[in-house]
């Protein structure tokens, strides 16, 4: 019988243990620093309507009362190719060419320091709550764990990115998300892809507003190609 209650136990204890470790998992399965996810349509509220608290600034802006600050880590041809409207581009851990496609020109890499030290040039006070975001959640953790590493006690990861992937039924099949016959997770337009920019349909941005670029490589955003 006491054989019995401690295999019993251990049982729970180990699905208790594995259900907590996957409440707190990124889609990747990396290491976790930061604070926790959050999806796409919560970042949305959090960035426009939730006016609760301010964070200081440089300059006054249209936003400025925004609650959360959203750091888009993604290279500067893919925010040029679009991006949330209120997104502060800070590239993390690619500058530029993250595909590394010789006919686009040379690879420029992000180092650690350089980008915690441009979110740290935007004065946030340390509990800010700041939303990183990759094109499908890989980098933004990465950078999520940077910052919350530099003292910064709010930081959420976005889990599904920009783009997103897709996302399987209960059969183990890709699951057709927007519901036109056929998956397609290839095409970085796909409603399929449950990202903040496909399946969730969330608003777009083409332009360049210069105190949310990242100031260092300001004219490069005005002569690459976009992408997403």
């Amino acid at each position: 019988m006491n054989k019995l209650i401690t295999a019993i136990s251990m049982t729970i204890f180990m699905f208790m243990t594995s259900a907590a470790a996957n409440a707190e998992g990124n889609r990747y399965h990396l290491e976790q620093r930061y604070k926790s996810e959050i999806s796409p349509a919560k970042a949305y509220l959090s960035t426009n309507y939730d006016r609760g608290r301010r964070h200081s600034k440089h300059e006054r802006d249209d936003d400025d009362e925004q609650r959360a600050v959203l750091i888009d880590v993604r290279t500067i041809e893919e925010y040029v190719g679009g991006h949330p409207p209120h997104a502060y581009s800070i590239p993390f851990p690619h500058l530029y060419n993250r595909q590394r496609n010789p006919d686009k020109g040379a690879y420029i890499p992000q180092l650690p320091e350089d980008f915690v030290a441009a979110v740290n040039d935007m004065d946030l006070p340390k509990d800010t709550l700041i939303i990183t975001m990759c094109r499908t959640g890989f980098r933004s953790v990465l950078a999520g764990n940077l910052l919350a590493d530099a003292g910064y006690t709010n930081v959420r990861n976005m889990w599904e990115g920009f783009k997103g992937m897709t996302k399987l039924d209960v059969s183990g099949a890709e699951a057709d998300l927007d519901g036109d016959g056929i998956v397609n997770g290839s095409d970085p337009y796909s409603g399929d892809l449950d990202g903040w920019a496909n399946y969730q349909e969330l608003p777009v941005s083409m332009k360049l507003k210069h105190r949310r670029l990242y100031s260092p490589y300001m004219s490069m955003y005005y002569n690459v190609t976009g992408e997403r």
